[in-house]
């Protein structure tokens, strides 16, 4: 017991000793420095993607000669103009970052433009920009004071309006008219990022024929080429997590898709799987069950601009 009464003692003394420690007056902290008054205020735009695309015609030929970043600055510093440096802390070779950006007198934004050159189709190239802190408020929420994002060059089929319809259910869901950019690969093949707004990683990859026929790649999501069907399951379904989910937008939020498979073979009589790319006119037809009512047929026109 005597032992066991000295190390309580000990361990008594180590907490008193930590204790007191921590509530040392002589603590060496110091707030950081605060921006001069005449600090404008300057700051990426929060809402700049990771990765920025711009946009290639069908030869691979730059749409636009840049990709512009959105900086804003301090409302109360709008009325004169002025020239921010710009510190580029790394950035691809392919890509053009010029050292200053401008804003006029009385705006509260301005533009950084970056090039690029001899680029390859998809390919992302990465950079990082600073702004001088003796024009930047990191204490500001506005925006960043960095920036570290990369730019792509992407080509476009063109974006695409998918309108649900055609239901051949009783009572019908009310879902709206939703889109998507159709990527164009460069070698045959398309792209529909987040198809039907799956949220979980899967793009549609598919090619189209001279028929205008949609295939889908068979290494493309739980596509069964022993039935010719391509599935998708509402996360509300007991299978959802072996299938791809979607979530269409819809005037209900009640209403979803419980599961939706798409019929890939043309012989069958629904069949309705294509795109011209000449009309820039689509048709896609499923056969779905819904939370408001039993399995039925659904189609989306799709139109591309």
């Amino acid at each position: 017991m005597r032992k066991i009464k000295n190390i309580s003692t000990f361990l008594m003394l180590v907490v008193a000793s930590v204790f007191i420690s921590s509530c040392d007056d002589s603590d060496n902290w110091k707030p950081g420095p605060q921006p001069s008054a005449d600090n404008a205020g300057v700051y990426f735009d929060s809402k700049t993607p990771l990765n920025i695309e711009m946009y290639a015609n069908k030869d691979g030929q730059l749409i636009s000669d840049y990709a512009t970043i959105i900086l804003g600055r301090d409302d109360l510093k709008l009325s004169s103009a002025l020239d921010i440096p710009i510190k580029v802390r790394y950035s691809a070779d392919k890509l053009s970052i010029p050292q200053t950006v401008r804003f006029e007198a009385g705006t509260k934004t301005a533009e950084l433009h970056i090039g690029i050159k001899n680029f390859e189709i998809g390919k992302p190239y990465s950079f990082s920009v600073e702004i001088d802190e003796q024009y930047s408020n990191p204490y500001k929420s506005s925006g960043s004071t960095r920036l570290d994002s990369k730019v792509s060059v992407v080509a476009l089929l063109g974006v695409a309006t998918f309108t649900p319809g055609e239901y051949s259910a009783t009572p019908s869901p009310e879902f709206t008219p939703f889109e998507h950019k159709i990527y164009d690969n460069m070698n045959g093949t398309y792209t529909i990022k987040n198809f039907l707004y799956n949220n979980a990683g899967y793009d549609f990859v598919f090619e189209i024929d001279d028929k205008g026929t949609i295939k889908p790649l068979a290494t493309c999501g739980f596509h069964d080429t022993a039935e010719m069907r391509w599935y998708f399951y509402s996360a509300n379904s007991d299978a959802s997590a072996n299938r791809i989910p979607c979530y269409l937008p819809g005037n209900n939020p009640n209403d979803y898709i419980t599961y939706i498979y798409f019929y890939t073979d043309m012989s069958y009589k629904y069949t309705a799987f294509w795109i011209n790319k000449e009309t820039q006119k689509g048709k896609m037809v499923g056969y779905s069950r819904y939370s408001v009512s039993k399995s039925a047929r659904i189609s989306f026109n799709i139109d591309i601009k």
